[in-house]
């Protein structure tokens, strides 16, 4: 296992020393970076309370955390060295975390540990949910674990993994929960059924526990996606997997989009490592996954084909199934278990070639570096605030800001720590409402600047790049 740390910290250099050098943010400015370091943001600033809301922005009094574990714990590491140091710190120790988890998943499966120590971080998956700042698919070292815990039998420490899955993101925990079950249905009906239904029946309470504060929006459950045209089909930005990209190589030029990033990419030596040391439980597992990640109907190369998903219908018919919002995201499991599986056969075939080992994690570090669609090493985002920002220290106290044409509509959010006022943008909506002149602060960035100067006239103070109105 300390070899398996060790080259964690390793991939967690190369991949984020270049944006750290920087001063920035690990995650991309484009996708959901700002919005999740907010959240980690006004949970320090109360902490030790339990993360559950903030009153200084409009709609987000009772604010349920996608992933409060860890941001509970982050947050008072955040007390001590800030916000953004904290941020970095933690998807730091998740690339880490990924190592050990994936070595000791090999381990378990007769596999390579050295070489799932190399290959779990650098699933396309894995980095795509770093990429777009999805802070709730960070824990993917311990869903790793819960699936070791369950093959070798250990099914109360699998439980208690499930429940801790589910408190770091609702997505990992029910594909922890899910795991397990399928594992322990495996075991037919032995002495240790009542101990297996037992852990799962408490496996699952955790995991109810844990997504009672979403309870509304999931008895909606989620809405079906309008297929479009997608020219970034590589990175699956939206709903589902584009059935092509689970075999296309090469990195994307996003020239600039704001997206979040799902690479479904499986990898050439993934797979032809798995093929070495597949099992027929561990390929159906692959199989499923890759069935439902489309989603409701399938797209290839970024065209919608107008051809329905049965497999989306099974996966509705799971408990919790008809919740997921981004089927692309069960990959997350999908390339956990190929990872597994191509560990065997690096396993196998080291005993008739002593140096496979390495080789095979070279081929997989050099893969994910050159062909990969995600994107190596990680990108960053500047923390430093647009100017406009600094200026609004001017206005009459305590009128509340909404801000305007922002190119990244969660980014107000993050900058809320500048000005210390309270925000009227709603983070459950993208649209910020219309312009309340008599009783806020207007801040106007892009095209959204020139518009309000028309309606509104000169503005009170300007910057290079923004403007802001107030009321006399």
């Amino acid at each position: 296992m300390r070899r398996a740390v060790l080259i964690g910290v390793a991939i967690a250099g190369l991949l984020c020393a270049p944006a750290l050098w920087r001063g920035e943010l690990l995650g991309s400015a484009g996708a959901e970076t700002f919005g999740h370091a907010w959240v980690l943001g006004w949970a320090t600033d109360g902490w030790p309370a339990w993360p559950s809301g903030t009153v200084t922005v409009a709609g987000a009094a009772n604010w349920p955390v996608i992933d409060p574990l860890p941001t509970w714990l982050l947050g008072g590491v955040a007390k001590l060295v800030g916000v953004d140091a904290a941020w970095n710190l933690r998807v730091v120790l998740a690339i880490v975390f990924a190592s050990a988890g994936g070595a000791r998943l090999a381990k378990a499966w007769g596999g390579n540990a050295t070489f799932a120590a190399v290959a779990t971080p650098l699933m396309p998956i894995f980095l795509g949910s770093i990429t777009s700042g999805l802070s709730e698919d960070l824990a993917i070292g311990l869903l790793a674990w819960v699936l070791a815990w369950a093959t070798e039998g250990r099914w109360w420490r699998a439980a208690l993994g499930v429940g801790a899955l589910a408190g770091c993101g609702l997505y990992l925990g029910w594909m922890g929960g899910v795991g397990m079950a399928l594992l322990a249905l495996r075991r037919g009906c032995g002495r240790e059924l009542a101990v297996r239904a037992g852990a799962l029946v408490l496996a699952a309470a955790l995991a109810l526990g844990a997504a009672a504060p979403f309870s509304g929006r999931l008895r909606t459950g989620a809405r079906a996606a309008t297929p479009a045209p997608e020219p970034h089909w590589r990175v699956n930005p939206w709903r589902g997997a584009d059935v092509a990209s689970f075999l296309s190589p090469g990195k994307e030029d996003l020239g600039g989009a704001a997206l979040r990033e799902h690479p479904v990419y499986l990898g050439v030596a993934t797979l032809g490592l798995a093929a070495a040391g597949g099992t027929p439980a561990g390929w159906l597992a692959v199989a499923a996954c890759m069935a439902v990640a489309p989603g409701d109907s399938y797209s290839f190369a970024g065209t919608p084909t107008g051809i329905t998903n049965p497999a989306a219908t099974v996966l509705h018919a799971l408990p919790g199934g008809n919740q997921l919002r981004n089927h692309a995201r069960l990959m997350l499991l999908g390339q956990l278990v190929l990872v597994g599986l191509a560990a065997r056969g690096v396993q196998r075939l080291g005993r008739r070639w002593r140096h496979v080992g390495g080789v095979a994690a070279l081929l997989v570090a050099g893969e994910a570096l050159t062909l990969s669609p995600a994107r190596t090493p990680l990108p960053g985002t500047p923390t430093a605030a647009p100017a406009i920002y600094a200026t609004l220290s001017r206005a009459p106290a305590g009128l509340p800001v909404r801000v305007v044409g922002s190119p990244n509509p969660q980014a107000p959010f993050f900058y809320q720590r500048v000005t210390g006022r309270g925000l009227r943008n709603d983070p459950n909506r993208p649209d910020p409402g219309r312009p309340e002149p008599a009783t806020e602060v207007i801040v106007a960035f892009g095209t959204a600047r020139a518009r309000l100067t028309e309606e509104l006239g000169a503005p009170d103070v300007e910057a290079e790049d923004g403007a802001a109105w107030w009321p006399d």
